[in-house]
């Protein structure tokens, strides 16, 4: 059976790289492309999903932004099973920093010019919130263009989730800088798990996959 992947805002689908699936199933992986003017999610979810065989039994696995496109594609596709990694599925779990910037529409405000990735990926931010050196995560680092970055930005603080989609199991770190575990509901923990444990935790989120796939 296909699992495909989906990665998180910005990065490459490299992170999943170290993720062990069991024998019988095989990974596909679904990269970030620029978007087309000022499309929805659905609209963007619906262009990505073209990639997938719906004609066999398959499932996703997206993390962080990826996991919300994954959920959006749950409106028109029937996977067998979906992984939610490191990312949100309900009203409760937004964390506030994402409620301020779409009740103020700032990152819609900010010209496109100014999301510019090497300003972003600062060695402060890095070191701060990923303990990860700059030069690590960037190996990881693809889809950077300004306009795909202001439209990422734009859409992961207003995205929320309308009906929790079927056969969802999610992953969560107690640690995560992004989406704080306390907001999180019947999730798998990985107790320290922070936003990039898909990397940093893998034999523990490989644990779990062998868990949740192997599920009658």
């Amino acid at each position: 059976m296909n699992v495909y992947f989906i990665s998180g805002m910005c990065v490459n689908c490299k992170v999943f790289d170290r993720i062990e699936l069991p024998p019988g199933f095989e990974r596909k992986y679904m990269e970030w492309r620029v978007p087309a003017g000022n499309e929805s999610l659905e609209e963007y979810a619906r262009t990505l999903a073209e990639e997938i065989d719906s004609e066999r039994p398959f499932m996703l696995a997206g993390y962080s932004l990826g996991g919300i496109v994954m959920q959006e594609m749950n409106k028109f596709m029937r996977p067998r099973r979906n992984i939610l990694i490191s990312s949100i599925k309900s009203k409760e779990e937004i964390p506030a920093l994402f409620r301020i910037a779409k009740a103020s529409h700032i990152p819609e405000y900010i010209p496109k010019e100014l999301y510019v990735p090497h300003k972003n990926l600062s060695g402060l931010f890095i070191r701060l919130v990923y303990d990860m050196s700059v030069e690590e995560i960037l190996r990881y680092v693809s889809c950077t263009s300004p306009e795909y970055m202001k439209w990422a930005t734009c859409r992961i603080t207003t995205w929320e989730p309308q009906v929790l989609c079927e056969n969802l199991y999610h992953i969560h770190g107690t640690k995560d800088q992004i989406f704080p575990y306390r907001l999180i509901k019947d999730a798998y923990t990985i107790k320290g798990g922070d936003h990039l444990m898909v990397i940093k935790r893998a034999d523990e989120v490989s644990r779990i996959f062998w868990e949740i796939l192997l599920t009658e």
